[in-house]
């Protein structure tokens, strides 16, 4: 109503700088305030008539209908002791513990009771993360809040395997129908990708290249090699690294031979000519070349230990290690991952890279890492290992840990390391062994976290 934004409008700027318009106001209130000549006293009459008029002078409603209830869920919910974790999980806002929490249960025929519900939603409103899980435990009750609160419309969940999805449904129904189909039946989701391509924005075209990464064919080289030609330089990239995932390319192949004349190899020393142009520019086209490559192509040179290791002339050596460190991500080569680590354990490609290794190689490397790196690198390291952990690499960083001293970087991984083990780590000695009286907080802090989801686990078993 014009009069209420009138008088709302009156009362933020003040009335030194504008008076009330009495004009705007309903005849019953121009007339008490007729005779008020106080800006001020005007304004302040109006507002307490106005509201009153507001909350009880309004039509009686006819034909209300009650709503209708919420599809029923025959699920249990989740047992008390799990509930009441839940409220604490709630309370302290521990969102990555939260998640665990409703992953657990996700896996379970269990639900969460109603009441904690919007609560759930006001968390998974802030962290995506959350949501998948929470529709998955929330149910039908999840799905009617969700139709009711446009802030909590991810709960509604509505069917997605309509076409309609595709053209009509929000950015997250549509990477979900996008993954489903291409486990489902691959050639609509490519054909459906491919009609709508130009026209999607261009955050959203490398949105959905980041779901076809999970379902990669050799079919896709050629939609791939025309996104790289994209207005977009982040679509450009993905498709980049999408097509150094393809073995035998064309665009590998056409790299590989744009990239050869400009090596040499000579006794233990790698000469290196940057591609024509500044040298700024020809050292970034440098490392899309080697990035692009096969590391096939390097075999001619050497094996890769030999070849990580080797003096390089013509560009800093960091160049094309990092450019190595991209391919082996690309192509995940755990031979080259090894190489590339043991000539730079220290380096900012490590973490990346020990996720290319397997469980075992990862678990060993750890150990090795160990032994040659100072407490506080390693200990900034752990914050950067890809996740999610195996358990022997879980193993390996509870061993380790568990071996420190009070350290402030090591308290900083200690918190890490406790939330991110799996769960077969969480009966590692450090949490079923007693702590000593002189065991410091951060010690106990990671004892306590280890049991904590331990119980969760069990309380939902």
């Amino acid at each position: 109503m014009k009069a209420w934004e009138d008088l709302v409008g009156t009362a933020l700027l003040g009335t030194r700088r504008r008076t009330l318009d009495p004009a705007a106001q309903p005849p019953a209130v121009r007339q008490l305030i007729a005779d008020r000549t106080d800006p001020a006293d005007r304004l302040l009459s109006a507002a307490a008539v106005l509201t009153a008029y507001r909350r009880a002078g309004r039509q009686p409603l006819h034909d209300v209908r009650p709503l209708p209830p919420a599809a029923p869920d025959e699920r249990p919910f989740v047992p008390p002791l799990a509930r009441e974790r839940l409220g604490r999980l709630l309370a302290a806002s521990h969102p990555d513990l939260l998640l665990e929490w409703l992953g657990i249960v996700a896996g379970t025929d269990y639900r969460v009771p109603p009441e904690a519900l919007p609560l759930l939603a006001e968390a998974a409103r802030t962290k995506a993360a959350l949501r998948g899980p929470l529709v998955a435990v929330a149910g039908p009750i999840g799905a009617w809040l969700g139709q009711r609160n446009p802030d909590w419309a991810f709960l509604a969940a509505p069917a997605e395997e309509s076409g309609d999805v595709w053209q009509y449904g929000s950015l997250a129904q549509r990477r979900r129908w996008l993954a489903a189909k291409l486990a489902e039946d691959p050639d609509t989701a490519r054909e459906a990708l491919a009609a709508s391509w130009k026209s999607e924005p261009a955050d959203v075209r490398a949105d959905f290249l980041g779901v076809l990464s999970g379902r990669l064919r050799a079919g896709d080289e050629a939609f791939l090699e025309a996104a790289l030609t994209d207005r977009a330089a982040a679509v450009r990239e993905q498709a980049a690294e999408l097509l150094g995932r393809l073995p035998g390319t064309r665009y590998g192949q056409g790299m590989a031979d744009r990239l050869r004349p400009l090596l040499r190899r000579r006794g233990r020393v790698l000469e290196v000519s940057l591609p024509q142009g500044e040298r700024g520019d020809g050292t970034v086209r440098l490392r899309t070349l080697v990035a692009a490559v096969p590391l096939s192509f390097w075999a001619e040179f050497g094996p890769p230990a030999e070849v990580a290791r080797m003096t390089v002339e013509g560009c800093p050596a960091g160049v094309l290690r990092e450019s190595w460190a991209v391919a082996a991500l690309r192509q995940r080569d755990e031979t080259w991952a090894q190489a590339l680590i043991g000539a730079d354990p220290g380096g900012r490609t490590t973490p990346p890279l020990l996720g290319v290794l397997s469980p075992a190689s990862q678990a060993a490397t750890i150990g090795h890492l160990v032994s040659r790196l100072p407490t506080e690198s390693f200990a900034r390291l752990v914050h950067e290992l890809p996740r999610p952990w195996t358990k022997q690499l879980g193993t390996a960083l509870l061993d380790w840990i568990a071996r420190q001293d009070d350290h402030r970087l090591v308290s900083h991984a200690a918190v890490v390391i406790a939330r991110a083990v799996p769960h077969g780590c969480l009966r590692h000695p450090l949490a079923t062994t007693r702590l000593t009286l002189d065991a410091g907080p951060w010690r106990r802090a990671l004892t306590e976290t280890l049991n904590f989801r331990r119980e969760m686990y069990e309380e939902l078993a």
